[in-house]
């Protein structure tokens, strides 16, 4: 299940939407990922000053979280379902009751998984020019699908409101930094008869894809490649998978 946790670093109620999200991994272990979007067109939460002088935000983001309905914050999506309190966006109560209707049946079984995604990735350190392959065995394919590939940033120092404190060094992660393939990503189109697809995607890190990549900036064993599969006309979220971009 893909959380996309719309969030601001002036935003005082999103720190306890993150604790939300770590209570749920603790919970679901590995069926959770999440990734965390600063929303630029709402600049009370996401806007820099002297205090929060760190900008979050990405172009990326903003459309993610208009499109999706993040008309305040914290709001997530949930793999993108419909139903909301704002579009297909969700308060974080409401989070775990549509991951357990998304994993489990009425008896508590697990619901079966339509699509396998697979991972690779090489980085050139001299270059910091990333190889990425991303594989993909659909079980069935009843519909048509699109893969999107972002790249996440975990261990980001830098101020944030929680509550009433202002904390200088809150640690922030699962950042959205940027699209691979496009905001929505690419169709999948595989052969006749064949449930099997894959492609292959290289990528910079430079300030083409986000203005924090300078050339000082040395977090790329913070950072992961996340895939995930949706079906296109309903724009839901089969399936995700995350894959650290430096092996350890």
């Amino acid at each position: 299940v893909l959380i996309e946790k719309f969030t601001g670093h002036k935003c005082s109620n999103c720190p306890e939407a993150s604790r939300e999200i770590d209570f749920l991994k603790e919970l679901y272990g590995e069926q959770i990922i999440s990734v965390a979007i600063h929303p630029g067109n709402l600049t009370e939460f996401t806007e820099t000053d002297n205090n929060y002088t760190y900008d979050f935000t990405t172009e990326d983001g903003s459309i993610i979280s208009e499109d999706m309905g993040a008309s305040f914050l914290p709001l997530g999506t949930v793999n993108r379902i419909n139903g909301g309190i704002s579009n297909r966006c969700f308060t974080k109560d409401e989070w775990s009751t549509q991951i357990e209707n998304l994993l489990y049946d009425n008896d508590g079984k697990p619901l079966p998984k339509k699509v396998e995604i697979d991972i690779t990735t090489s980085f050139n350190e001299l270059q910091k020019e990333l190889a990425i392959i991303v594989n993909t065995n659909f079980i069935e394919m009843e519909n048509t699908y699109k893969l999107s590939v972002i790249i996440i940033e975990d261990s980001i120092i830098a101020p944030q409101s929680d509550g009433a404190e202002y904390v200088a060094n809150y640690e922030h992660n699962h950042i959205y930094r940027c699209a691979v393939n496009g905001i929505y990503g690419e169709s999948i189109n595989t052969k006749t008869g064949s449930l099997e697809w894959s492609n292959n995607y290289m990528m910079l890190f430079n300030t083409d894809h986000n203005s924090n990549w300078t050339d000082s900036w040395n977090n790329v064993n913070h950072c992961y490649v996340i895939a995930y599969i949706y079906n296109a006309e309903t724009l839901v979220i089969e399936h995700a998978k995350k894959h650290r971009i430096i092996n350890e």
